[in-house]
């Protein structure tokens, strides 16, 4: 890949600030007035400072729904999102829904999209994830290729910084040589959720990264579920008494949460687990932009 010309692109989603628009309408929606309920898109290209986005969650048939599109006002990308959230870990929490980049430059770009999710309660001891992620590449009639290097990884949940869990981990390359579509799946934690993480302060981040070949169109189809011991669950509250959840006169202290760090970027530390491994195979070439691109295939596993 030397000589390629690639611009890193990332894209961060945070449900913690004021918002306003972003959203699609759609019959049955209602807006939600709850401060969780609200998302701050803040997208930045190469060097370029940070152009911030607001939407807000709506309530669609009694579910809280993120749906909403970006255009790149130099006409460089479209970023859309369709997510279903209910962000309270009793009885689990649950995240489902896509988000898609679609590069409509006439070169490859390193995309990296991060949408964090703040729960309510938060879980002050270990918590319990399990998901999935299934990446569709859609190529135009020159084919494409989605990539990304060792150490990196299409896919990957954080809990507040902490990396927690990784699949489709580089180094990674799908696509093919004409039009159509390149698939590859992969989960953990089953039965969902299984696999043990840290307390959970905040939230949770979800963070889609790759590069993508011009004209082409990246899917991330995601369903992430968290959960915890109840006796563990400390409800947020933006007051200075904030509650335990449930009735218990046990006698343990209740902490304030929230605020504080709730505006910053969301970036992924070093602390979490790095699984699931998938590497080049044999698969189609691919020449797009009068450049020549390395063979690329996937194979859809289970992590």
């Amino acid at each position: 890949m030397i000589g390629l010309r690639t611009t890193s692109t990332w894209i961060l989603a945070a449900l913690a600030a004021p918002v306003a628009g972003a959203m699609a309408s759609e019959p049955g929606a209602t807006g939600s007035a709850d401060p969780g309920h609200r998302a701050l898109l803040e997208i930045r290209v190469g060097d370029e400072e940070p152009r911030r986005i607001t939407a807000s969650g709506a309530l669609i048939k009694g579910e809280l729904r993120f749906i909403g599109e970006h255009q790149d006002p130099a006409g460089r990308f479209v970023v859309d999102w369709n997510w279903t959230a209910d962000l309270d870990p009793t009885g689990d929490a649950r995240i489902d829904g896509k988000a898609s980049i679609t590069n409509l430059t006439d070169d490859r770009h390193v995309y990296d999209l991060r949408a964090a999710f703040r729960l309510d309660p938060v879980i002050m001891h270990g918590s319990k994830i399990g998901g999935s992620v299934r990446v569709t590449l859609e190529m135009d009639e020159d084919g494409g290729v989605i990539d990304c290097p060792m150490g990196e990884s299409l896919w990957e949940i954080s809990v507040d910084d902490a990396s927690a869990r990784r699949l489709h981990t580089g180094p990674f390359m799908m696509g093919g040589g004409g039009a159509g579509t390149a698939v590859a799946d992969s989960n953990f934690g089953a039965p969902w959720p299984g696999q043990d993480a840290p307390a959970i302060e905040r939230g949770v981040t979800i963070r889609h990264h790759g590069r993508i070949t011009s004209g082409d169109r990246a899917i991330f189809q995601s369903a992430l579920v968290v959960g915890g011991d109840p006796d563990h669950f400390v409800q947020r509250r933006d007051v200075e008494s904030p509650v335990r959840v449930g009735a218990r006169r046990d006698g343990r202290r209740v902490i304030e949460l929230g605020g504080g760090r709730s505006g910053g970027s969301v970036r992924g530390g070093s602390r979490g687990r790095d699984a699931a491994v998938s590497g080049p195979a044999g698969g189609n070439s691919v020449s797009k932009n009068r450049r020549k691109r390395s063979k690329a295939a996937t194979t859809p596993r289970r992590d």
